[in-house]
């Protein structure tokens, strides 16, 4: 454990020429992060009254350029596959997966060609062979601001809802199959939002590029990310719960069903909008219509019939509307949060 000195250190402001201030750097700081005299520094300036000094501005990425996994029979697919997700979150450029002195077993070359394939947006298996496979992350960071992306990822979350409930009223399967697919492309999305908000939280330089205001928001849109993510997941399910179908839904039912929808995305769509306009009193009103949709749906539900044809499938999906628009509030909370300072007073 580093001491405070080593850490933290308070240092007097100085005047020099009656227009500048200046202030000493402790010399074992500059030795250790290997800052020549004459080099550039980049100074910014937080939102929280803060100063951050950056040496190199990006040079803290170097760090992080290469992660070495070790690979061994002990280890499942499934294992290094988290180990792999777990580095490239971290902000690594390279991964390199090695064995000392025996081939990579199959079942992880595998699962390493999958998991580039399918799951982390700008990667490249750069180089592979019995002992050594290596994964180059090619993007540049941010290659998106956040809102950008945001925009983006809750656009194919809320599609594939709409997809999801179009397929439950054709009872397509093939249709559904697809709805399924598109769940793939959005955790690839998230994976990839939730290395920059890493990278954004170590790097002042690449939070201002992703149009973030201060690191501490981060946490709160790394939360969303997710809720993205749950809301893609029940709309994956709903397309899943169709093959135990035999029959359409009963008309009546289904016109039920579709107006729960349309409002669970109506919050979904509004809660966004109050995280990106960083409106409080917009996630407010989300949060009172999401709880009026969870008294919709559970009258819906009492007034189902134990003998209505395909009973099990509606009430999954019924739920599944639910957490749909519970998520949207979770996301709307983030924006009420965050912008509690627009409707108070300090004393």
């Amino acid at each position: 454990m580093e001491s405070i000195d080593r850490l933290r250190q308070t240092r007097r402001m100085q005047l020099s020429g009656g227009s500048t201030y200046i202030i000493s750097l402790p010399k074992n700081w500059i030795e250790e992060m290997k800052i020549k005299v004459g080099e550039y520094i980049t100074i910014v300036k937080n939102p929280n009254q803060s100063l951050t000094l950056i040496p190199k501005e990006g040079d803290s990425q170097k760090k992080k350029s290469t992660a070495v996994i070790a690979s061994s029979q002990k280890d499942s697919g499934e294992s290094i596959k988290r180990k792999i997700i777990a580095a490239y979150l971290a902000g690594y450029k390279t991964i390199k997966i090695q064995t000392k002195g025996m081939r990579i077993p199959s079942e992880h070359s595998r699962s390493i060609r999958e998991l580039v394939r399918s799951t982390m947006i700008g990667t490249e298996i750069v180089e592979s062979s019995s002992e050594v496979m290596i994964i180059q992350i090619l993007t540049r960071l941010p290659e998106l601001s956040f809102d950008t992306a945001l925009k983006r990822m809750h656009l194919m979350a809320n599609n594939m809802v709409i997809e999801a409930i179009e397929s439950l009223e054709e009872v397509d399967i093939s249709h559904a199959d697809e709805v399924v697919n598109m769940d793939d492309e959005v955790d690839r999305f998230g994976l990839y939002m939730r290395r920059n908000l890493v990278l954004a939280v170590e790097n002042e330089s690449i939070l201002q590029d992703m149009g973030l205001r201060k690191s501490s928001d981060c946490l709160g849109y790394r939360a969303i990310v997710s809720r993205i993510e749950r809301i893609a997941d029940h709309a994956g399910l709903i397309a899943k719960r169709i093959k135990f179908m035999d029959e359409g839904i009963d008309s009546k039912i289904l016109a039920k069903i579709k107006i729960l929808s349309e409002k669970s995305l109506q919050v979904f769509d509004e809660s966004i909008t109050a995280v990106q306009e960083h409106d409080f009193e917009k996630g407010e009103k989300v949060a009172e219509k999401v709880s009026h949709i969870i008294d919709e749906e559970k009258e819906i539900m009492s007034k189902i019939k134990e003998n209505e044809k395909n009973v099990t499938v509606i009430r999954f999906v019924l739920e599944d509307l639910r957490r749909i628009a519970e998520y949207s509030s979770d996301i709307a909370e983030v924006a009420i949060d965050e912008n509690i300072q627009s409707i108070i007073s300090e004393e």
